[in-house]
C-alpha cells in the first residue's frame, strides 16, 4: 500500500513536469520519493533542512511571485512554525500548501514531541486556512489536483499509515474535485434500514486513521441492531455546514471519535457547528486524554491503551445510550 505522503508527492511531480510553477520545499532529511525531484526537477525543489520557520517564509516568498508552493514535513512541526504560517500566509494572503506527515500518534514510538495531539485545534484557529485529513492515498493524490488548480492555505494531515479497508471507499465512482469540494461524505449509511425496537439512532463522525476504527464500532452496533451511520468529515475546516447538518439530522446521538485531545479538536469543531445552527441532539466525543503520552509503544498499543481502542469506544457509547 502506497502511503499518503508518497501518493501525494508521486502526482505532484506528474504536474510539476509540465508546470514549472511548482515548487517543493522539503524540511524532511530524506525520502525515497523525494530522490525524483532531486534528480529530475532540481530548479523546482529546495530541501530546506530542519528549518522550518526558514521554509515557510521562503515560500511564502516564492507564493508572492506567483509560484504553486508546497512545503512538506513532519506534522508535529507545524506548531514550530506557527508564526510564519500565520503572519507570512495567512495575514499576508499567500496560498501555500502545508504537508504535515505523520498526524496524531503516527510516529510513535518516537514519543510526543513528535506526535501531534492538537494541531487540528491550533491550525484550524489561523484566519482563511482550509484543512483536510485525506481517508486513503487515492484521496491524498486527488488532493494534488485541487490544490494546483485552486490554490489556497492549506493543511494536509497525512497519515503514515491507515486500515487498509479504507482504500474501498470511494473506489466505485471515484474521487473528484467535486468530491473532494463536498468536504465530507456518508462512509456507512445507517438510516436505511428496518424499524427495530432500538429507539437511538446513531451518527459517527470522523476522519483519517480514526474512521478505520469508527467503522469498526458501527458495524458492533449495528450487529445488536441500532442504526448507525458513519460521516467522514475529511474538510475540517471549513465545513461544509449544509452537508454536516443533514447527515445528522434524523439521528439522536452524535458521537465524535478523534485522534487528537478534546481541547478545541475535531469534535469542538462539531459541537460549534450545531450550536450555530440550533441542532440540539446528545454528543458524545471521543479523544486522547489531556496528557502528553512519553510512553514507548506502537501506534496501535498507545491508541487502545489510552481509551481509543474498539471495545473502549463501545462502552463509552453504551453508557450514554
Amino acid at each position: 500500500m502506497i502511503s499518503q505522503r508518497d501518493s501525494f508527492i508521486s502526482r505532484l511531480f506528474e504536474i510539476a513536469v509540465n508546470d514549472k510553477d511548482i515548487y517543493l520545499l522539503s524540511v524532511d532529511m530524506g525520502a525515497p520519493t523525494l530522490d525524483q525531484w532531486r534528480s529530475e526537477l532540481p530548479d523546482q525543489f529546495l530541501a530546506a533542512g530542519i528549518s522550518e520557520q526558514n521554509a515557510i517564509n521562503f515560500a511564502a516568498g516564492l507564493s508572492a511571485a506567483g509560484k504553486k508552493v508546497f512545503v512538506y514535513f513532519m506534522a508535529s512541526w507545524a506548531a514550530r512554525c506557527f508564526e510564519q504560517i500565520r503572519y507570512s500566509c495567512a495575514m499576508a494572503g499567500n496560498p501555500i500548501t502545508i504537508l504535515g506527515n505523520g498526524v496524531g500518534l503516527g510516529y510513535a514510538p518516537a514519543g510526543p514531541a513528535h506526535e501531534p495531539n492538537e494541531d487540528i485545534a491550533y491550525m484550524r484557529s489561523l484566519c482563511g486556512i482550509e484543512i483536510y485529513s485525506p481517508t486513503n492515498s487515492a484521496m491524498a493524490s486527488s488532493l494534488v489536483d485541487l490544490c494546483c488548480e485552486e490554490p489556497k492555505l492549506r493543511y494536509i494531515r497525512l497519515e503514515r499509515k491507515y486500515d487498509a479497508a479504507l482504500d474501498n471507499l470511494y473506489s466505485d465512482f471515484g474521487i473528484s474535485k467535486f468530491l473532494l469540494k463536498n468536504g465530507l461524505s456518508v462512509a456507512v449509511p445507517g438510516l436505511a434500514e428496518p424499524p427495530h425496537d432500538n429507539s437511538k439512532k446513531i451518527c459517527i463522525i470522523s476522519s483519517g486513521f480514526m474512521l478505520g476504527r469508527s467503522i469498526q464500532v458501527a458495524n458492533k452496533f449495528r450487529s445488536q441492531g441500532y442504526q448507525v451511520s458513519v460521516v467522514d468529515l475529511w474538510r475540517i475546516k471549513p465545513i461544509n455546514t449544509s452537508l454536516l447538518c443533514r447527515s445528522i439530522e434524523k439521528h439522536n446521538l452524535i458521537v465524535t471519535i478523534e485522534e487528537q485531545t478534546l481541547s478545541g479538536g475535531f469534535g469542538s469543531a462539531i459541537c460549534e457547528v450545531m450550536c450555530d445552527f440550533g441542532i440540539k441532539k446528545d454528543v458524545l466525543r471521543i479523544g486522547l486524554p489531556e496528557r502528553y503520552i512519553f510512553e514507548n509503544a506502537t501506534r496501535d498499543y498507545l491508541i487502545d491503551n489510552n481509551g481509543l481502542s474498539v471495545d473502549s469506544i463501545c462502552n463509552k457509547i453504551e453508557i450514554v445510550l
